[in-house]
């Protein structure tokens, strides 16, 4: 508990830093604001972790249309390296125009706990190694209307010790040998979006869905043919005062007629999809989940939320749910600009049985 208490001041007091530099007035028009904030974090996945938090957001007299240059760069007790940058740019006076872009680089290891969605007695240690790059430009058909294209690289490489060579044989006998070896995937496909919120990083109210169809092809160059379908949709209700109900319900199938690599298997759980779960324990290719929030201030910059979800991966030749997975929890939140991006503390538990998880980030969940 000493070492929480320890994470939790570091927190508060890295927040306070950036309050300095900040207007205690809300305002609909965001000013410019630049922040590079050291920060601690925590999640089941990483461990604590050490790690540097930078932002660049445009000025804007549209609250729910800010460029913002976003990046990190952490590296954990586990030995994970992570590197991200997250450009979000409106383009033109009218701003019709908008791109969404994402690089990414990862040293993490990890554990492979096999494929599907009840416990296997499977924890295999491997390091992966890989490097994303992702394009999505869109053009405004109306104010919430958007269409275009996504474009996406990836390019994986896998490590393992020695312990990979005495389950390997049974790895492969239950779950195939796609992606233990290096990988490529260039992905191309098409995108709608409907976007009525009030705010990108902390909606009072709005809806937003988002619907996409890619496709990788060995002919396009990649090493595997696979489909992805997805749709994700929120709904951020203004309840009374600042407090606010909000829900999201995600669909995503990843499709291929042969075997495809696990990591572009989907999989549930971590800081962002039905916290109180370990990332990558359930993976299958169909992932289905409806979580919600009640968001209500406190103080000023400080905010609290109260959440739960449900849901489950399921094989789409086989919509069968042995139990469905459900976590709740509750967490802080730290306000740090006008463009109402800020930290997060949560706490989430399981129906599994898993013990309290714990995790320090910053932005929403969704």
């Amino acid at each position: 508990m000493r070492e929480r208490q320890k994470i939790l001041f570091l927190f508060v007091f890295f927040a306070g830093i950036f309050s300095v530099y900040a207007d205690e007035k809300d305002s609909i028009v965001s000013r410019r604001s630049v922040f590079v904030i050291p920060r601690p974090g925590y999640q089941p996945e990483t461990s604590w972790l050490a790690g540097v938090s930078l932002g660049y957001y445009f000025k804007s007299n549209d609250i729910s249309r800010i460029s913002s240059i976003s990046g990190s760069a952490e590296y954990t007790l586990l030995h994970q390296f992570i590197f991200n940058i997250t450009p979000k740019i409106y383009f033109g006076d009218d701003k019709k125009w908008y791109l969404y872009s994402n690089l990414n680089f990862r040293n993490y290891p990890d554990f492979f706990y096999g494929i599907g969605n009840t416990p296997t007695n499977i924890k295999q240690l491997y390091t992966a190694q890989n490097f994303n790059a992702l394009l999505q430009p869109q053009y405004a058909l109306t104010r919430e209307i958007y269409v275009g294209g996504t474009l996406s690289y990836r390019n994986e490489r896998v490590k393992t010790d020695s312990t990979f060579e005495q389950n390997k044989a049974e790895i492969y006998e239950r779950f195939g040998a796609a992606g233990w070896s290096h990988f490529s995937q260039i992905q191309v496909g098409v995108m709608v979006s409907y976007d009525s919120r009030d705010s990108q990083f902390y909606p009072e109210k709005g809806i937003f869905a988002k619907t996409t169809l890619a496709t990788s092809h060995r002919k396009l160059g990649s090493d595997y043919t696979i489909t992805d379908f997805s749709v994700d949709f929120r709904n951020y209700i203004p309840l009374f005062g600042k407090h606010v109900f909000a829900w999201q319900a995600i669909y995503q199938a990843v499709l291929s007629k042969d075997a495809m690599p696990f990591q572009l298997v989907p999989t549930l759980g971590g800081r962002d999809q039905m916290r109180g779960f370990r990332q990558g324990i359930y993976r299958e290719n169909v992932l289905m989940m409806l979580q919600s929030e009640y968001r209500l201030p406190i103080y000023k910059r400080l905010k609290a939320a109260i959440f739960m979800s449900a849901g489950d991966v399921v094989n789409s030749e086989n919509y069968h749910i042995d139990k469905l997975k459900v976590a709740y929890g509750a967490g802080l939140r730290y306000r740090l600009n006008d463009a109402r991006v800020h930290l997060r503390v949560d706490f989430a538990k399981n129906n599994y049985g898993d013990k309290l998880q714990f995790y320090i980030t910053a932005t929403e969940a969704f």
